[in-house]
């Protein structure tokens, strides 16, 4: 029987980044049909029903699929561009991102863009941006001035837990907070103060800064490319999306200055 947990990452893979591996014609808004999504699940786990996958996200903690008359469809994380339907939210005060202090400094000089997810994917709450912040290294949660970015043109998206955005300009970036460590924890800098002090020729393990995307800390696909849209942030009419369209599947390209 296959684990809800590989069923979760395979609907992720085909949804969120590479449905062209299963051959998968995605609609503007994301969504599949469902006997179609089903049937590319069953060539890899063929015991696995319709059931198994309505379970799956009927019992889930947080809202990463829906299901709907139009299909089924990941609601967040896509590397691809899907057009925003729904009406934007009245942003907040403050939205929050989890992300690496190292990168802080770089956020308030160029501000937030989206490297492997083409859409920056803040929270609604600190602990709720700490707890989706899986960085390795020194994490902590910034502050971004949702209300004034809206304020200025830019369009804010809930999904589930998650509020999408394309970009955040540097003058709405602010406050930057540790994230709290498991007791016992250290951070990496007290470690490396245990062992001996840092020291300016160690290299860092793991081969390189990896940089944050918005908050989800995920791993860029390893396919495709896709041009980004005219900045600005502002809602499009579906009826404009459909030259956009030969571009689901491909890994948006890599912005200057951002994770």
């Amino acid at each position: 029987m296959t684990s809800l947990s590989r069923l979760s990452k395979l609907l992720a893979l085909f949804l969120r980044h590479r449905p062209e591996e299963a051959g998968l014609q995605i609609d503007t808004y994301g969504f599949v049909p469902l006997d179609e999504m089903l049937k590319a699940i069953q060539e890899r786990y063929p015991e696995v029903v319709e059931g198994d996958i309505r379970k799956l996200i009927e019992g889930a903690s947080q809202q990463r699929f829906e299901i709907s008359d139009r299909g089924i469809r990941a609601v967040y994380g896509h590397s691809f561009f899907v057009e925003m339907d729904g009406e934007p939210i009245q942003a907040p005060e403050v939205l929050y991102m989890g992300c690496l202090r190292k990168e802080v400094e770089r956020f308030r000089t160029d501000g937030i863009k989206p490297v492997d997810r083409y859409y920056v994917h803040l929270s609604m709450s600190r602990e709720t941006a700490a707890e989706r912040s899986h960085q390795p290294g020194d994490a902590c949660v910034i502050e971004v001035a949702a209300a004034q970015a809206q304020a200025a043109g830019h369009q804010f998206y809930q999904r589930g837990e998650v509020v999408l955005t394309l970009e955040i300009p540097a003058q709405f970036v602010g406050e930057a907070h540790d994230v709290a460590l498991p007791p016992g924890a250290r951070r990496p800098a007290e470690e490396s103060d245990r062992r001996g002090g840092s020291r300016g020729d160690r290299r860092p393990s793991g081969g390189g800064d990896r940089r944050s995307s918005g908050g989800g800390g995920e791993r860029r696909p390893p396919s495709g490319n896709t041009a980004r849209p005219p900045s600005g942030n502002t809602a499009r009419p579906a009826a404009s999306t459909e030259a956009a369209a030969p571009a689901f599947g491909r890994r948006p390209r890599k912005a200057t200055g951002r994770r």
